[in-house]
């Protein structure tokens, strides 16, 4: 386990906290459209996930970031905005509660980006442990939209959870070009909506009355009531590309160099490595074969860690991860990765 998996858990667990935390002021929405909306959006919505991502920098988790996501393939792949988990390599994604708020065992898992195209605005990422009874969304075929046709969206704007609304689709323009507030720059085919977005939508699945994926939410310009989604024909490429194996994913998390290394021995013969880093310590427990035992870590900030039951990857099966504000929150894994996720 090394430096960067080490926060890559610690991230995923503040990002569940954020998440819980958020989801007892979800109201489940009210379709106004008509039976049609009605129907698809409870037959659309547990497909819809809310993508929850931070950083972990300076001993604070820092840039947490709400978005949407579209399960496309029930091997556990999302489709989200590029912007959503720009800088991220660890997601927490959260499926609809089925009633209510209460968030079950099986409705926060992590997941990890496998492909991105910063250009157009796209990624994808892979649930680590892939939950029964998924069902994907399909996505649908440019050459059937047509302007002015009715179109349906759903996903979180200003967290407002798994919310519906609808519009038209005012035009379909190839090579539109747009930059965000960070400076990045992007181009791609876009479908121009009539709908009402906001912060939160992004990556939000753009349907057809079918429940079709024509486009995938990307931005909003302020003021001009111009919406614009990723063109499902951009969609297909980069997805059928990223399955491929020529889309790769972002540059892994760097991993410091230790401030100073130690190692001692106890008298069952424990063997015991004490790696110091800047904003944390890690204590490494193995046994007398060099087989790993334990890993503890404290951090700077108050957070503490306990990772037990080692698995064949290199890492462990249970976490116990103790927050900086307090809260419990306990991880499995049968990689390095946190799969699946909640309080204690």
């Amino acid at each position: 386990m090394s430096y960067a998996d080490i926060l890559d858990v610690i991230t995923s667990c503040n990002a569940y906290v954020r998440g819980s935390g958020l989801l007892p002021n979800y109201h489940e929405p009210i379709p106004t459209r008509g039976p049609s909306g009605v129907s698809l959006f409870k037959r659309i919505s547990p497909s819809v996930v809310l993508v929850m991502t931070g950083n972990y920098r300076n001993d604070e988790l820092t840039d947490l970031g709400i978005g949407t996501g579209a399960l496309i393939d029930p091997a556990g792949y999302i489709l989200t905005n590029w912007h959503v988990i720009s800088g991220y390599q660890v997601a927490v994604i959260f499926f609809k509660p089925a009633s209510g708020t209460q968030l079950s065992e099986q409705s926060a898992f992590g997941a990890k980006l496998v492909a991105q195209d910063p250009s157009a605005d796209l990624a994808l990422l892979k649930i680590v442990k892939i939950p029964v009874g998924l069902n994907a969304i399909k996505l649908g075929d440019i050459s059937y939209v047509e302007v002015a046709e009715d179109i349906h969206i759903i996903g979180h704007p200003h967290g407002l959870f798994w919310s519906y609304s609808t519009g038209v689709i005012s035009q379909v323009r190839d090579n539109y070009k747009w930059t965000y507030s960070d400076g990045s720059k992007h181009s791609a085919k876009v479908l121009q909506m009539q709908t009402a977005i906001n912060p939160g939508n992004s990556g939000g699945p753009v349907l057809d009355d079918s429940g079709n994926i024509l486009g995938l939410v990307a931005m909003t310009e302020e003021g001009q009531n111009l919406n614009y989604a990723i063109a499902v024909d951009e969609i297909k490429a980069f997805v059928s590309g990223a399955m491929s194996g020529r889309t790769r994913g972002g540059e892994e998390r760097s991993n410091p160099e230790p401030v100073e290394q130690l190692a001692a021995q106890t008298e069952s013969g424990l063997r015991v490595s004490k790696i110091v880093y800047r904003d944390l310590v890690a204590y490494y427990v193995r046994d007398s074969k060099d087989r790993p035992v334990a890993l503890e870590v404290e951090c700077s900030n108050g957070t503490t860690v306990r990772a037990t039951e080692p698995n064949d990857f290199g890492g462990f099966g249970d976490w116990l991860v103790t927050l900086a504000n307090g809260k419990k929150v306990v991880a499995h894994s049968n990689g390095t990765a946190p799969e699946t996720i909640q309080s204690r």
